[in-house]
């Protein structure tokens, strides 16, 4: 059976916020892709989101913080970087990988104790990461290993729409209309000495 689903016109927001703090599933839209999304704090909803993608191979999770303000509560931040940066550059398209220091679940850094956060520009996503107030983690809401592709609304739910707890509903994301082939935000790695542009 399909999950439930909720227009982003109506009021969605309490709802997905109470699946959310209870350890569910969402199929939320971002700029580009429709999103499979949890709580990135918990350990049983992060298993969950690796077993619905039926994902096997090494992939960490991503996650989005409520406003860049909050990252050094997640993450070291390195005596050498410039904290400004942050502020100058989230909310956007954009990754950082830090080393983690809030003890996210194992299964989220895939062993790495390192992790990728980023602030969404998207509004509906951006609500959510500041209704839970805290870090959500984040990937296409569709099946592992078809390669990067678009994942609309249609293709979400035809994939997991009956593993999650709640479809929001917000038509086509901006890259669908726009016919972008721009599917990924830019990643920089700032584990190592000097930074370092992953994608």
């Amino acid at each position: 059976m399909i999950a439930p689903i909720v227009k982003s016109d109506e009021d969605f927001l309490p709802r997905a916020i109470e699946v959310l703090k209870r350890g569910g599933l969402v199929i939320s839209p971002t700029t580009t892709n429709y999103n499979l999304i949890c709580d990135a704090t918990n350990a049983a909803a992060v298993s969950r989101i690796f077993a619905v993608k039926q994902r096997v191979k090494f992939g960490p999770l991503p996650v989005s913080l409520p406003h860049p303000g909050v990252a050094g509560r997640y993450v070291e931040l390195p005596e050498w970087f410039n904290h400004a940066v942050l502020d100058d550059l989230l909310p956007g398209e954009i990754s950082f990988v830090f080393k983690q220091k809030y003890p996210f679940p194992d299964q989220l850094t895939c062993g790495l104790h390192s992790v990728a956060i980023s602030c969404t520009t998207h509004p509906i996503f951006r609500m959510l990461t500041q209704g839970l107030d805290g870090p959500i983690a984040a990937t296409s809401a569709n099946l592992s290993g078809q390669g990067n592709i678009f994942v609309p609304l249609a293709k979400a739910i035809e994939d997991i729409g009956h593993q999650v707890d709640l479809i929001i509903d917000a038509g086509p994301t901006a890259a669908e209309l726009a016919g972008s082939g721009d599917r990924v935000n830019t990643i920089i790695d700032l584990t190592f000495d000097r930074p370092y542009l992953v994608r």
